[in-house]
C-alpha cells in the first residue's frame, strides 16, 4: 500500500532490508505499533491492556498471513480468545 501497489499479498521474503527503502520501514513500524504478537494466552493479556488504556469498545483485525490456512487459523485463535 506504501508503494501505490494495491493487488494479492507477495509471499515471504529471505531479507526485508533489500526490499523496502528506509521511509517504507519507518511506515511499517509505525503501522506495527499498535499489532499484538503471541500465544492466545499472551494476546489475551495484550489485548485487554491495550482496551483498558485506550477505554475502545470495538477493534478492527487484520492479519497479514500469506498462507490461506494459516491465516484462517489465527482469525480461529483469536475468536476462541
Amino acid at each position: 500500500m506504501v508503494r501505490g501497489a494495491r493487488g494479492y499479498m507477495k509471499p515471504p521474503i529471505d531479507d526485508i532490508e533489500s526490499y523496502w527503502s528506509g521511509a517504507e520501514k519507518i511506515q511499517a513500524q509505525r503501522m506495527l505499533a499498535r499489532s499484538f504478537v503471541g500465544s492466545p494466552k499472551n494476546l489475551r493479556g495484550q489485548l485487554q491492556d491495550f482496551i483498558a488504556r485506550t477505554g475502545v469498545d470495538e477493534l478492527m483485525v487484520a492479519t497479514a498471513v500469506y498462507d490461506h490456512a494459516a491465516r484462517i487459523r489465527s482469525y480461529q485463535l483469536l475468536a476462541e480468545i
